[in-house]
């Protein structure tokens, strides 16, 4: 049986996997990821969702309801642009879904024709309406699509930042692929009582919502466990910081009657209480024998310089 601390270095090792090592990536890919600063595994887990799109009320298309927002999944049937005098420039996407069809349209952007491929698997989310015998949607949101993902597993589907050429539908494969293989790996690094004295989610519970919540309560549990986490760290970097600074010997600089006496001779006018006070618990300060650690903060015109 090996022991924690090298079962500790396996997981590590793992973790710092190179990126191109994961299922669907390759040298090719993994260069444009780079671009992302993802470089290993480790990173790719931790490479957070800017958004998440609601796309919930997801339906087929004998199910639709005008003036609901709903999404429906399907495969490009066909794309067209025409020109009409009174609408200008019209492009039209046919989507296949089962046994139905949707249209979407857009008015005056002829550049989303070359936006859509034929046969690519994309997701339109809008208020859909009922023209004659189809459905249509004005300027959906698209959702691109693996050609094997038939509809996202959850209705809040993660937006990640992107770089050119690299698409969402690639990404959101690449990180599933990383938290079903490396995910089980990350230690957790505050302990169970703690855990549930201060609420927070476990870290193998938090890292697969934060990036496929089920639901939006979920995403938020996920996300106030990685804000916590973030916050505790920087603020025990400070206290180290501070105690550090305590362990070493400083110079004690005692400010006299007589030193300040004649500094208070340079201003033309008294002190406020809130200067006093100030004055006072720097000095007190610079006469022990630990570095000074201390913020002076106040209003524009209150008096710091002084």
């Amino acid at each position: 049986m090996a022991s924690p601390e090298k079962s500790a270095k396996t997981a590590a090792e793992l973790l710092a996997t190179p990126v191109q090592f994961l299922k669907g990536v390759g040298p090719r890919r993994s260069e444009l990821l780079q671009r992302l600063g993802l470089r290993t595994v480790r990173d790719v887990l931790f490479f957070f969702p800017r958004d998440h799109r609601d796309l919930t009320d997801q339906r087929e298309i004998t199910q639709l309801e005008e003036g609901k927002v709903q999404s429906v999944c399907g495969t490009v049937e066909d794309v067209e642009s025409r020109s009409t005098a009174a609408a200008g420039c019209v492009v039209g996407v046919l989507l296949r879904c089962g046994t139905g069809f949707l249209r979407g349209i857009w008015f005056n952007q002829p550049f989303m024709r070359d936006r859509f491929v034929v046969g690519e698997r994309v997701m339109f989310s809008g208020k859909p309406r009922l023209n004659g015998l189809f459905w249509e949607m004005s300027h959906p949101l698209v959702i691109r699509l693996a050609e094997d993902e038939k509809r996202p597993e959850s209705g809040l589907l993660p937006v990640y930042p992107l770089t050119e050429g690299l698409q969402q539908w690639q990404l959101r494969q690449i990180v599933r692929e990383a938290l079903g293989s490396y995910g089980g790996l990350l230690d957790e690094v505050f302990p169970a009582a703690y855990l549930e004295a201060h609420g927070l989610w476990p870290i193998k519970r938090a890292l697969p919502a934060i990036h496929f919540p089920a639901t939006r309560e979920d995403l938020l549990h996920a996300r106030r466990r990685f804000v916590y986490q973030e916050l505790f760290i920087l603020q025990l970097g400070l206290a180290v910081k501070r105690h550090q600074q305590r362990s070493r010997a400083a110079p004690p600089l005692e400010a006299t009657t007589k030193i300040d006496a004649r500094i208070r001779r340079l201003f033309p006018f008294t002190f406020t209480p809130g200067q006093e006070q100030a004055i006072a618990e720097t000095a007190a300060d610079m006469a022990r024998s630990v570095p000074m650690n201390r913020l002076l903060q106040g209003d524009v015109g209150s008096g710091k310089t002084v």
